[in-house]
């Protein structure tokens, strides 16, 4: 009688561990994936990247726990078992840049609005690097919009009115709207990514053995 218990354990953690993966990758992840295409700046960035190094060693360590509990055919479960952590890190590492992009695609809206603050941006020697950061309003309800995540390729004065991507409630910065022509591969690679992370954590679910392997 014991032995068939002592046998189911290691069965049972590998489930657990298993579980607490899939949350992280398709509750966690998401959320935080939203949060990275509502803020920016160097202190968001580096905590994204160490949520992915925490990500992509999870999924190691649940592949190394699957070769340990089924020893039968090692590699190819291991690979699959830690390609939700890994997947989940490619997620994370480029949701900020990518993410923004595949929200103003699919939720965008375009807006007249008014520059109301222009801050050009100095590289470390206090040169003028090109880089622009504006504030703007609502052309129409000089409702402040805060500032846009990517402007216009070419500096405009305050005063300008330009069209930018607003995303309703405020979800995501501005984006000026002659940016997005460009930026659909940008949102597709997103989305691929995405689809890619779900379809691999259903495999890794449906492949995980039912039964205890001899």
């Amino acid at each position: 009688m014991r032995r068939p218990r002592l046998r189911g354990r290691p069965r049972l953690r590998g489930r657990g561990r298993l579980a607490f993966m899939m949350t992280w990758s398709l509750v966690v992840v998401p959320i935080l994936v939203v949060l990275a295409s509502c803020s920016y700046g160097t202190s968001w960035v580096v905590v994204v990247v160490l949520l992915a190094i925490v990500s992509g060693a999870m999924g190691l360590a649940i592949g190394h726990s699957w070769v340990r509990t089924y020893m039968a055919d090692p590699a190819p479960r291991e690979l699959l078992t830690a390609a939700p952590g890994l997947t989940a890190a490619a997620l994370l590492l480029t949701a900020p840049g990518l993410a923004p992009w595949a929200l103003h695609d699919l939720a965008g809206e375009p807006t007249r609005v008014r520059v109301i603050e222009v801050e050009p941006v100095s590289d470390s020697q206090g040169e003028d690097s090109g880089l622009t950061h504006y504030r703007i309003a609502d052309a129409a309800t000089e409702r402040d919009l805060g500032r846009m995540r990517f402007g216009p390729r070419t500096r405009v004065p305050v005063g300008a009115v330009i069209s930018v991507s607003v995303i309703p409630d405020g979800w995501s910065p501005p984006i000026a709207t002659e940016r997005l022509k460009d930026a659909d591969s940008l949102a597709t690679t997103f989305t691929v990514l995405a689809t890619v992370h779900v379809l691999t954590c259903a495999a890794t679910a449906a492949a995980w053995p039912r039964e205890t392997q001899s």
